[in-house]
């Protein structure tokens, strides 16, 4: 948080703190989880979508376009959809179903984004729309429209905004919550991303979520309520049996030296004592990095980046590596894997049940043949294992 870090601290995080960049695999995501319904979200910690039974958020605009995003109080949802205005006897041209989107955008964004395409399937009776402000932007929108009425029935937007566009209310009360939970630093925001969901839960409310970023902090504020936050936190506030108890998890993973710790990050929800990450070593492409339970000391994730080799960029080597990897002895994988994960997440990992599959070669999944929550790990071209973590209800900051 205090630096812009690549793929390892998307790892550290179990999840960026903001949506990913919304490229075409990203739109078609959109539509598969409209097509095929949304399924339960799967993270660190705990589970928090569902805490508000329904909300809808309204931007405030001032000024000449201002938008000042303060979090708004929570008010009931529309169930029945969302229509907006159209001529009379409208026939519902796509520029009829483009103006219905962008009064929408424009309402909950407070900004249009560039349309980038409309998607019409077979004889399906919506049409879907997508908007994009650029390749490299986290900006997007999309939108799910009756073809016939021109209701929008399911929409999703993400928006990122500058300091000077988040209102002082809002970064108030994010400063007072973060002091409340621990932070001891000083707030300064940097930035915000609004995300606007609409008809993917069964009661077909709207849900606004307000991450405000600073270089050490994310907190999010969803429909005008605190849910969830992460922040940097210093050496010296944690305890040496913390600290132990990470060490204690890389020894089981890597020999060699110990690294020095060179970042913790907290992530904690309301009413949740959450997770703590510890992040060893200096190089950020190696870094390696164990996730506990904040209350517990239990090890949840560890990754050692060091251990990983790299695949190569030439297709024809890449694909050989993919079936060296899928091609392992599995019996092989799961003793390897059980030598760590035994002791680690105290279990007996030959009793489960192994997963390989073929779109993720190099990762397997361990089933348990009871209640215990399953493992995930991932392991290298010599086959040796670089990462392990327990699947759990997820603490994103989205």
């Amino acid at each position: 948080m205090e630096e812009h870090e690549p793929q390892w601290y998307e790892q550290a995080r179990k999840g960026p703190f903001q949506e990913p960049k919304f490229t075409d695999s990203s739109a078609e995501r959109v539509i598969r989880r409209v097509q095929q319904g949304r399924p339960g979200e799967v993270r660190a910690g705990f589970r928090f979508r569902g805490l508000l039974a329904a909300a809808a958020v309204v931007l405030v605009l001032a000024g000449a376009g201002a938008l000042y995003l303060n979090s708004i109080p929570a008010k009931e949802g529309n169930s029945a959809g969302i229509t907006l205005p159209v001529e009379s006897n409208p026939v519902l041209t796509d520029e009829a179903l483009k103006k219905n989107a962008e009064q929408l955008m424009l309402k909950q964004l407070g900004k249009r984004l560039p349309f980038e395409k409309l998607l019409r399937e077979g004889n399906k009776d919506y049409v879907q729309l997508v908007y994009r402000e650029s390749e490299q932007s986290d900006s997007f929108a999309f939108f799910q429209i009756s073809k016939e009425t021109g209701e929008v029935t399911m929409y999703s937007m993400c928006a990122s905004y500058g300091p000077g566009e988040i209102g002082s209310k809002l970064i108030a009360e994010a400063r007072k919550k973060l002091q409340e939970l621990g932070y001891k630093r000083e707030f300064q925001a940097t930035g915000l991303t609004r995300y606007a969901d609409y008809g993917n839960t069964a009661d077909k409310t709207v849900e606004v979520k307000n991450v405000v970023h600073a270089e050490d902090a994310d907190i999010n504020f969803t429909n005008g309520v605190y849910v969830r936050a992460g922040f940097n936190v210093d050496q010296s506030d944690v305890s040496e049996e913390l600290k132990e108890a990470g060490l204690k998890a890389l020894r089981l993973i890597r020999s060699g030296g110990d690294e020095d710790l060179s970042k913790i990050i907290r992530y904690t929800g309301e009413g949740m004592y959450g997770e703590i990450t510890l992040i060893y070593g200096p190089d950020v492409s190696k870094s390696s990095i164990v996730t506990l339970d904040y209350a517990t000391h239990a090890v949840l994730d560890i990754t050692v980046q060091s251990l990983i080799i790299a695949k190569s960029e030439d297709p024809k080597k890449l694909a050989k590596q993919d079936r060296q990897l899928l091609e392992m002895d599995n019996a092989k994988l799961q003793s390897a894997a059980a030598a760590i994960a035994d002791e680690l997440f105290d279990i007996r990992l030959e009793d489960y049940m192994l997963d390989k599959y073929e779109s993720q070669p190099g990762v397997i999944t361990f089933e348990s043949r009871g209640d215990a929550p399953s493992i995930r790990a991932s392991y290298n071209l010599d086959g040796v294992m670089y990462s392990l973590n327990m699947a759990r209800d997820i603490n994103t900051l989205y």
